[in-house]
């Protein structure tokens, strides 16, 4: 399955990886996985590693659907949500850019684009909101 994701019960991190050709469903279908978990916590930061996509057919349109899953099934009122994207290449770039336009309509939601994973984590579990760092 080319969309995954595991939970680091440590640092209370989930991470979701994303590889080959990915579409909606398949990140909807994770979407879904997640949400079942016994250890699902709304309160989860989030890191999206987009680093070993090597195409998509997800678009405006899909995007929007996929910020629209976030909003229905990972915002409440009290909880503020963190999405680190890790996008190093320019395939996933542009969807994770559209996806960070999208939230930036939201203050459920805190996104902000990596090229490098280390950054994308360290900024993930950052318990509160900090300006836009790229590195």
């Amino acid at each position: 399955m080319p969309v995954t994701y595991d939970i680091d019960d440590i640092d209370h991190l989930v991470t979701a990886r994303y590889a080959g050709e990915v579409t909606l469903d398949e990140i909807a279908a994770m979407f879904t996985a997640y949400i079942r978990d016994p250890r699902f916590d709304i309160d989860r930061p989030h890191l999206a590693d987009l680093s070993r996509v090597t195409g998509t057919d997800i678009g405006f349109e899909d995007t929007y659907a996929l910020f629209s899953m976030y909003m229905r099934n990972y915002t409440r009122p009290g909880h503020h949500l963190r999405i680190a994207i890790h996008a190093p290449e320019p395939i996933s770039f542009g969807i994770a850019r559209i996806f960070q336009n999208l939230a930036e309509s939201s203050d459920a939601i805190d996104v902000e684009l990596f090229d490098r994973l280390d950054t994308a984590r360290d900024w993930a579990l950052i318990r509160t909101p900090t300006a836009s760092t790229h590195g």
